[in-house]
């Protein structure tokens, strides 16, 4: 039976959904709803946990202890009762429309008969009392009786490697529709500002500002400092304008906010000095400032070309020429909860 391909996938679209929701832009808009962050997080290490449940079911012997027998089936069947849920809450989280297909609610069905509710299971107007059939139990499955109405009976088998293929393709196919829902709002975002670099901000003429700047420290004649004190509120308008676009994009992390406040304060030490309000700064501390202020703009430029670096479409790789599939299309939608179903 191969499943390790099908679990590969799934764990790729995992790793896809993580880097979008570690991404700052959107982690700190989801970290504002803090039951929103938790249930993403919980939806995706439950996905996670029970690919390793399924792949270890497959992938080791069956035992012939009877209570591990039984140990093995259900817990087989509460792992794939819990993904269908993670999957679901994960869409929900998200705000994404989720609806099991009949493959899925087929295998709910089974769980609910089987391990769920088997003693009293109301199914629309009938109540059903259900047995596992002990003889039968293998790593394939076994054999469900079901009893209902007067005198009468059923008997169905229980494919589980069946049930693990349907799951882990379908499961597969409703990660995909998340993930894509996520590209095309990390691509819609990024349309918005691409046109708009933040490097664009830093114009060309900062290092003249700097220089007027300390031209206005180290002259005496007040035409030279009212000159430099014009170019560094310059350089102040010009981190605004830089600030107010990293919030505007959901890019100003707390690291670099700390950075740009220490900077910002600064520049209001700077400015009092040569505007003459400051009687306590001496023209080497002024100087001292100064040269904070150049070497960090650097690096604010740097932060800054990341940023736009990242908005840029990147050149997919030509995918391997192979034959084409038939697509397969599924829509997501609420599941019913566990009584009953």
């Amino acid at each position: 039976m191969e499943t390790s391909g099908t679990i590969r996938e799934i764990r790729r679209l995992e790793d896809a959904v993580r880097d979008y929701i570690n991404t700052h832009r959107y982690q700190a808009e989801l970290l504002k709803n803090s039951s929103t962050w938790n249930q993403i997080c919980s939806s995706l290490d439950s996905i996670g946990d029970t690919l390793y449940a399924i792949d270890a079911y497959v992938s080791t012997e069956f035992p012939k202890d009877t209570g591990l027998k039984y140990i093995f089936s259900y817990g087989l069947l509460q792992a794939l009762f819990i993904q269908q849920d993670a999957l679901r809450h994960l869409a929900e989280a998200f705000e994404f429309p989720y609806v099991a297909n009949d493959a899925l609610l087929r295998i709910r069905n089974i769980r609910n008969a089987s391990i769920g509710h088997p003693t009293k299971q109301n199914h629309g107007k009938t109540c059903y009392h259900n047995f596992i059939s002990r003889m039968t139990m293998s790593k394939g499955g076994f054999d469900l009786l079901r009893h209902f109405g007067a005198k009468e009976y059923e008997s169905m088998r229980v494919d589980l490697l069946a049930m693990i293929t349907d799951q882990l393709k379908w499961i597969k196919e409703g990660y995909e529709q998340v993930a894509r829902r996520l590209r095309e709002a990390d691509r819609m975002h990024k349309e918005k500002f691409k046109e708009a670099p933040i490097c664009d901000i830093f114009h060309s003429a900062m290092g003249y500002c700097f220089e007027k700047i300390g031209g206005g420290i180290y002259s005496a004649s007040g035409s030279d400092r009212t000159f430099g004190l014009l170019q560094l509120r310059s350089v102040k308008e010009t981190y605004e304008k830089f600030e107010n676009a990293l919030r505007e994009r959901n890019e100003l992390n707390n690291y670099t906010e700390y950075d740009l406040n220490e900077y910002f304060h600064a520049l209001k030490r700077l400015e009092s000095y040569l505007a003459g309000e400051s009687a306590g700064m001496e023209e080497s501390d002024a100087r001292i400032y100064l040269s904070y202020l150049r070497h960090e703009h650097n690096r604010f430029v740097q932060i800054a070309q990341e940023v736009d670096d990242s908005y840029l479409e990147r050149p997919k790789p030509k995918p391997k020429r192979q034959k084409p599939i038939k697509a397969i299309k599924i829509e997501l939608v609420g599941v019913a909860g566990d009584q009953g179903q």
